[in-house]
């Protein structure tokens, strides 16, 4: 198993001077970029990337590992948000381009609330095909990641599009606390898309109040996922996703505003969790940076006792 770490580093700061500073400080090299100097990636031309942002990143050596766009985060019936998209796409595939990154993140359209996902599957999948159309040609894959809400949030939707998509550029994102969030088991989830998975968020989650928790403290087997992907040679990125705002700023104001406890008493619950096994006060403080580092730390420990 070979691993490259990289992270969505805007979970620490949406100023992308901080973001390279924690990386240096990390001495990590690659980052997926989202949030840039507190403006979507997606929502830059390549032009402007390339005048304010790609010299920054060249200074320090700093790569992709993907870009973290919310392609295809977008309801399923929003004609003109799904128009806007494709331009987007198009000016991501130029980014990834000039950042010789081959990987785009996206996702499979939000679907309307209580309805059958199979009643959009067509029209999901005609909307990816033209997403498609947009990297054919190119060096770029699109990678789906099961996102809660979209048609491919539960793993069965997810070999749905890979199979029927059947398109050498289209690839899954295995994200196990989305799929924790979703009820579905994220090891069975693992098993079944394995073989069709080339990129992986690492991030955990509680399963009972589905509150996202450090990577190891939440339900995923990651020490037999770890075992199974050194067992099959898995070479790529792991990108680290913790969702810091979460746990570091709402369990502080759990802490002044206790009532709250009443009126959301799972992410109550689910933060006093983490603080238990963490080990640490409710009025301990803990920024989005130490829940992000902890993050790599636990990531590392993983990999060395895989033997990488």
């Amino acid at each position: 198993m070979k691993v490259t770490i990289s992270g969505f580093y805007d979970e620490v700061s949406t100023n992308l001077d901080s973001q390279i500073a924690l990386l240096n400080e990390l001495g990590e090299k690659y980052l997926c970029p989202r949030l840039v100097d507190g403006k979507n990636i997606a929502d830059y031309t390549v032009e402007e990337f390339v005048e304010k942002v790609k010299p920054r990143l060249d200074k320090y050596g700093i790569k992709f590992s993907s870009i973290g766009s919310p392609i295809g985060k977008v309801d399923i019936n929003d004609e003109a948000g799904f128009e806007k998209q494709l331009k987007q796409l198009a000016e991501l595939v130029k980014i990834c381009e000039v950042m010789d990154c081959k990987y785009i993140r996206m996702f499979s359209f939000f679907m309307p609330k209580n309805c059958d996902p199979a009643k959009y599957r067509g029209k999901v999948l005609e909307q990816l095909q033209k997403f498609l159309e947009v990297v054919e040609g190119t060096s770029v894959t699109l990678l789906h990641e099961n996102e809660k809400e979209i048609y491919g949030d539960v793993y069965e939707r997810c070999l749905d599009l890979y199979h029927t998509i059947n398109h050498p550029q289209f690839k899954l994102i295995y994200d196990a606390s989305n799929y924790i969030q979703v009820g579905c088991n994220p090891n069975v989830a693992y098993e079944a898309v394995k073989e069709y998975t080339v990129y992986y968020h690492m991030k955990d989650c509680d399963a009972e109040t589905k509150v996202e928790m450090p990577l190891g403290l939440g339900f995923t087997d990651y020490k037999s996922i770890f075992k199974d992907l050194e067992a099959r040679g898995y070479e790529g990125f792991m990108t680290m996703e913790p969702h810091t705002q979460k746990y570091a700023l709402g369990r502080r104001v759990m802490g002044f505003l206790p009532f709250l406890k009443f009126i959301k008493p799972d992410f109550y619950k689910g933060f006093r969790k983490i603080d238990k096994k963490l080990g640490v006060s409710l009025f301990k403080k803990i920024t989005p940076k130490d829940v992000f580092v902890m993050q790599y730390e636990n990531l590392k420990k993983f990999l060395e006792e895989a033997g990488k």
